[in-house]
């Protein structure tokens, strides 16, 4: 079957297929460097705080709280995992109706 442009589907397909394969490795090259980066500078760490290999998880850090006052809220905790059950119950949902429309295609 012919394309537009006289194109075979089969060779669009294909072509669209090696591109976003290419793009798809240079964005993995990418993420990768940028992560090596930003562990190799100390980015994100405080110099004053030296908590070895657990310094980029900060739930590992004691008393994490009175280093960083943005955690303080007036909302309840049970308000934000309600927020976030929600969340991820649209989520889910948005996928389900995703997908039931590439299946009726």
């Amino acid at each position: 079957m012919n394309c537009c442009y006289g194109i075979r589907n089969s060779d669009f397909v294909i072509r669209n297929y090696i591109i976003m394969k290419i793009i798809t490795i240079i964005a993995i090259i990418l993420t990768l460097g940028c992560a090596v980066y930003i562990m190799y500078n100390g980015l994100g760490l405080q110099k004053d705080l030296d908590f070895g290999a657990g310094a980029y998880f900060y739930a590992d850090i004691p008393d994490y709280e009175k280093y960083d006052k943005s955690i303080e809220t007036s909302v309840p905790t049970w308000v934000h995992i309600l927020l976030f059950l929600g969340w991820g119950w649209l989520m889910y949902r948005l996928w389900v109706w995703i997908e039931k429309r590439g299946e009726k295609k």
